[in-house]
């Protein structure tokens, strides 16, 4: 689904493919429902309804139909409605398809959680690496003359990303599979395949796509293993942002 089904490169055939998108989908659906029917086997029905729910985010994403990006916007404005448009058409599917099944929204870390502790660590973590962002950028006058009028439009693609990217690979999965494979294994998992979805992408990272994959590996397994200990969201999209942010302010000093 995140690899050989992401619509963000063409490495497979499958890439950005609505057919394989529907099929996949309609797949994970048959599933879902024969696994809630069956007796035996109706422990690992969740977990297969979480797959069903994120490939109906990527079938929602794959039809365009709340694109808001126009090709006469600026560079940095163009990408951040880019972003808030993969946003509105994923991020209502989970939440819908996971009320539908009368499931409460903390199973998939929407709630208060551990506030405190989520919150310590999540702008600690976005401060520190808002700082690398700005030493990167040190030499690039261009860069921090425009910053004022940049930092919505930065911060608007940072936290949509953010949000979404946690729901969508992680939160989703998360509890379903710690119930089944345990918390580590739950961890891991879903970081292999954040890490493997990004392999592919098309950033200019040192090392090439491989390092840029396991980097973002890494990241996964914070994200998941704070998404568990804060029981939320906020520390883990508040640390998605700030590593985001060192991506895109590297991408805009390239234009």
């Amino acid at each position: 689904m995140f690899v050989f089904g992401s619509p963000y490169y063409t490495v497979f055939p499958t890439n950005g493919n609505q057919t394989y998108t529907i099929a996949l989908t309609a797949f994970f659906l048959i599933i879902s429902v024969a696994l809630k029917k069956s007796r035996s086997l109706s422990r690992y029905w969740p977990a297969a309804y979480s797959l069903f729910i994120a490939s109906a985010g990527l079938l929602f994403l794959s039809t365009g139909i709340l694109n808001l990006q126009r090709d006469t916007m600026e560079s940095l404005q163009f990408l951040a409605m880019d972003k808030l448009s993969q946003f509105l058409h994923v991020v209502p599917v989970i939440v819908g398809l996971t009320l539908l099944v009368k499931d409460e929204l903390k199973s998939i870390f929407i709630g208060q959680g551990r506030l405190k502790q989520g919150l310590t660590f999540g702008l600690v973590s976005f401060a520190s690496f808002a700082a690398i962002a700005l030493v990167m950028q040190s030499n690039s006058s261009d860069f921090f003359s425009s910053l004022p009028a940049q930092v919505p439009w930065l911060l608007l693609f940072i936290f949509a990303n953010a949000i979404m990217e946690e729901l969508w690979f992680r939160a989703i999965f998360l509890k379903k599979y710690e119930t089944l494979i345990g918390r580590n294994a739950a961890i891991i998992v879903t970081a292999l395949v954040f890490g493997a979805s990004h392999v592919n992408a098309t950033y200019d990272f040192p090392g090439g796509g491989v390092v840029f994959g396991l980097v973002v590996f890494g990241l996964g397994l914070v994200g998941a293993y704070s998404m568990f200990k804060d029981d939320g969201l906020i520390g883990p999209v508040l640390f998605h942002a700030g590593y985001d942010l060192l991506v895109i302010s590297s991408i805009l000093s390239s234009l």
